[in-house]
């Protein structure tokens, strides 16, 4: 009779849980969203970032490494910092890649996810079902490669759509510790899209890493490894208004405070001084 008081007392918990509880733990939590600013003046497909707000995402840890079967190693083996703009023709999409060993892609066409590249997801259709698994008319998933610095060339790729006949510009360059790659997608690639102001649409953003010419980690901002499947996976991303002119980065605003403390250290230090 003593077991079973406990028994009894866990299922009259159980049967007096309102509905409304139950209902919320099943409740999705709500996708992370992301801000694209509009462009304040023409954009050129140049691979110089400085005109940018600042970046979009920032993907450095070891939680946005989706495919599990090697060893990320730190961030100078893979990371990136995400900048995006957009205006009235285009959305721009550029990385800051830190890769120990850039331009390891010989791929083209629908294979070049198989080496350094970045895959960008993006669902345009308001009227989607968010919970869908497979592609709707509106998805696209498109790869954009920084090439190899020898015979092949940045190029991109759109995977699903037979009617694509080219548009999209890719430029990619050296920087110390990786690559920096920049593409320009036109609304006019995308079914002619309209973006406006506070408009929202399903994204997600992935960076392929090869060292030995196959592709050997991927980082993706919010999916799993079925991120370019499953358009359930991606967040979501906001067309904003342009940013504020005067607008800094997190860095800059730190170099910033650190050359007040420093002029305010010295100060304090000429004034004690002894006259």
């Amino acid at each position: 009779m003593k077991k079973l008081l406990p028994l009894a007392a866990a299922a009259l918990f159980l049967f007096s849980v309102p509905p409304q509880q139950c209902q919320a733990q099943d409740k999705p939590l709500p996708k992370p969203e992301v801000r694209i600013h509009k462009a304040s003046k023409p954009v050129k497909v140049d691979c110089d970032l400085s005109k940018y707000p600042g970046y979009t995402i920032r993907m450095d840890k070891q939680s946005y490494e989706i495919l599990m079967y090697n060893v990320w190693s730190g961030k100078e083996d893979l990371s990136a910092d995400i900048y995006m703009l957009w205006d009235d023709d285009a959305l721009y999409v550029a990385a800051k890649v830190t890769d120990d060993v850039p331009f390891d892609n010989s791929k083209e066409g629908p294979d070049i996810w198989d080496g350094d590249a970045l895959e960008i997801m993006l669902g345009l259709d308001d009227k989607a079902d968010p919970k869908r698994m497979f592609f709707g008319k509106k998805d696209y998933q498109i790869g954009i490669s920084p090439g190899n610095e020898k015979d092949i060339k940045a190029g991109e790729w759109v995977w699903r759509r037979d009617d694509y006949v080219g548009g999209i510009e890719v430029a990619s360059v050296r920087w110390d510790k990786g690559y920096i790659i920049e593409s320009k997608i036109p609304f006019k690639a995308l079914g002619g899209f309209k973006p406006e102001v506070g408009r929202k649409i399903d994204f997600d953003i992935s960076v392929d890493d090869a060292d030995t010419h196959k592709r050997e980690l991927q980082f993706t901002w919010y999916g799993t490894k079925n991120v370019y499947a499953d358009p359930s996976e991606w967040g979501i991303a906001v067309f904003a208004a342009p940013a504020p002119a005067l607008a800094l980065s997190f860095s800059s605003v730190m170099m910033v405070i650190i050359g007040l403390i420093v002029i305010a250290v010295f100060l304090a230090f000429v004034a004690r001084r002894p006259k």
